[in-house]
């Protein structure tokens, strides 16, 4: 296995630790955008578009995809582990968990490349 499988694989605290960690990213770029939009009411749309231009504000915006990304994997991925079990919902349960978590993990991918293209085609 890869070092991401291993990663993901390992115990309860570090996903904890990782989804606050992206929180705190989501909430950065969050407060970066309103005291922008605070310091600069004026901002017309060829303003917005040189902010979103630099690399500095292309790389934050998509660390932000990114944790948002990472954030809602291991939320959805603590709700299917705990209540797509064997005894809620039957036989079937490990291979509908499994599937769940491969769309949602296909899902999040496709968004992230999605926005990568976005961000990098301005």
């Amino acid at each position: 296995m890869n070092g991401l499988t291993l990663f993901f694989l390992r115990s309860g605290s570090n996903k904890w630790l990782l989804q606050r960690f992206a929180a705190v990213i989501v909430l950065s770029y969050i407060v970066f955008l309103i005291c922008v939009l605070i310091i600069r009411p004026e901002m017309d749309y060829s303003d917005w578009v040189n902010l979103n231009k630099a690399i500095p504000m292309r790389f934050f915006s998509f660390l932000t995809v990114l944790s948002l990304s990472v954030h809602a994997w291991i939320g959805m991925w603590c709700v299917f582990t705990d209540y797509i079990t064997v005894r809620l919902i039957g036989p079937k349960a490990d291979f509908i968990r499994k599937g769940c978590i491969l769309l949602l993990t296909l899902t999040a991918a496709f968004y992230v490349l999605w926005v990568f293209k976005i961000l990098w085609s301005i």
